[in-house]
C-alpha cells in the first residue's frame, strides 16, 4: 500500500486535479520519439523493432525504462555517446520542425474548474524545449511539472502520478489522468486514479488500440480534446 502525504494548501483551489501526460496528449509527438529511437537502433545495431516491440519497449516510457527493457532483451545495444548524440540532435530538429499542439487542449487548460499539472517521462531539458516551442509556459512551470527523473520508477509503475498528486496536494480519488499510452494507463490505475485514454494521436485511433486501452483499465476513451472536455464536464457536473 502506498502512503499519501498530502500538502496542506490554504488558498481556495479546484477540487479536481488533471494530471496530463505530454507526448501523444498535449502534443501529437510520441510517435516521433518512437520512430527516432527505432531508426537509430536499426541503423547502429541492425535490430528491426516490430510495431508491437516499439510499443512495448519505447512508447510512453521514460528513457531509463526504455534502456532497462532493451538491454535485457538486446544486450548488444550499448547506448554509447554516438547513440545519444544522434538521439538528441534528432529530437531538437523534430521539436523545431514537427511539434504541434493538440487542437482544443488549451480550452481545457483554461478551465478554472480544474487544477492542472503535467507528469511526463521526458527528461527536463527536452520537456522544457517542447513547452517553450508550444507557448505553454503560462500553464506549466516548475511548480506543476513532474518528470520521471524525480522518481525511482517510470511508467508503467505509478510512482510519477503518486508523486505529482502529493506535490500538488491532492488525494488519488480527486485526480484524473489524461494519457495516450498503455504504460501510462497501467500506471494511473496502479495509483488508484481515474484515467481518460486519449486516442487522437498518430497510430492510436484504431479499434485495436482502443481495445488495448480498455483492457488495461481506461475509464473513458476520447479521440479529441473536445470529447475529453465533455467527459470531464459530465463526470464532475460542470455546466459552463
Amino acid at each position: 500500500m502506498y502512503k499519501y502525504k498530502v500538502n496542506v494548501v490554504k488558498k481556495m483551489r479546484p477540487n479536481i486535479l488533471l494530471i496530463w501526460d505530454f507526448d501523444g496528449v498535449i502534443a501529437d509527438c510520441e510517435h516521433l520519439w518512437v520512430e527516432n529511437w527505432t531508426c537509430i537502433i536499426g541503423k547502429k545495431y541492425g535490430i528491426k523493432l516490430t510495431p508491437a516491440q516499439q510499443q512495448y519497449y519505447l512508447e510512453g516510457k521514460a528513457e531509463k525504462t526504455k534502456i532497462s527493457l532493451l538491454i535485457k532483451d538486446f544486450p548488444r545495444i550499448t547506448f554509447d555517446d554516438g547513440f545519444w548524440h544522434e538521439v538528441r540532435n534528432n529530437e531538437s530538429e523534430l521539436i523545431a520542425t514537427k511539434l504541434e499542439i493538440t487542437p482544443h487542449v488549451t480550452d481545457i487548460l483554461e478551465d478554472a474548474n480544474f487544477a492542472h499539472c503535467v507528469a511526463t517521462g521526458a527528461i527536463p531539458d527536452k520537456h522544457n524545449k517542447k513547452v517553450q516551442k508550444l507557448g505553454l509556459k503560462k500553464y506549466f512551470d516548475e511548480q506543476n511539472t513532474f518528470t520521471a527523473t524525480m522518481v525511482q520508477n517510470g511508467k508503467p509503475e505509478p510512482d510519477l502520478f503518486i508523486y505529482a498528486a502529493q506535490k500538488m496536494g491532492y488525494l488519488p480519488e480527486n485526480c484524473i489522468v489524461i494519457e495516450d499510452s498503455t504504460a501510462g494507463i497501467i500506471a494511473a490505475k496502479k495509483a488508484d486514479m481515474k484515467v481518460i485514454a486519449y486516442v487522437g494521436a498518430t497510430n492510436h485511433n484504431t479499434d485495436e488500440y482502443i481495445a488495448q486501452c480498455r483492457k488495461y483499465g481506461a475509464d473513458f476513451i476520447a479521440s479529441t480534446m473536445t470529447e475529453v472536455h465533455t467527459i470531464l464536464k459530465k463526470l464532475y457536473k460542470i455546466n459552463n
